[in-house]
């Protein structure tokens, strides 16, 4: 028995529309989830480079031009910095803690309350810091 060609047409229509819907949600599905996973996995160093520039009130292009990046690529590799998908070498992230005012191992303090200790450091004048490191001594109990 045969079946009506506009019938199959249709039949076929449909299923390539539901084919179509199935393979959108899966990978809006599969996108979801890969960013969220580099939501997690960003570097310490991207998070602190991220608030720093942030407090700074400088964008991606601007900060990357100030330390000396070409200005064609200099957004899309603070972007990949931030984003903790590279880490730049070590000469890079001095030029970086000086235009954003900060210590360099600021950078790599995991902990959010070491990281603020470091920036205030950063922020005192000599004399400051040494009122600060006999404070400290002081404090731990002349160790």
């Amino acid at each position: 028995m045969l079946r009506n060609p506009l019938y199959l047409a249709e039949k076929k229509r449909t299923f390539d529309w539901q084919f179509y819907e199935f393979r959108r949600e899966i990978s809006t599905k599969f996108y979801d989830y890969r960013r969220m996973l580099k939501k997690e996995l960003a570097s310490v160093f991207g998070k602190r480079l991220r608030q720093a520039r942030k407090r700074a009130g400088l964008p991606q292009d601007k900060l990357g031009v100030q330390i000396g990046l070409d200005e064609h690529t200099a957004s899309a590799r603070i972007s990949r910095y931030e984003a903790g998908i590279h880490e730049p070498p070590y000469a890079i992230t001095v030029k970086l803690a000086e235009a954003l005012m900060v210590p360099a191992s600021y950078f790599y303090a995991e902990d959010d309350r070491l990281a603020y200790v470091v920036q205030v450091w950063g922020e005192m004048s000599f004399d400051e810091r040494a009122r600060l490191a006999e404070y400290l001594e002081v404090l731990r109990g002349g160790r």
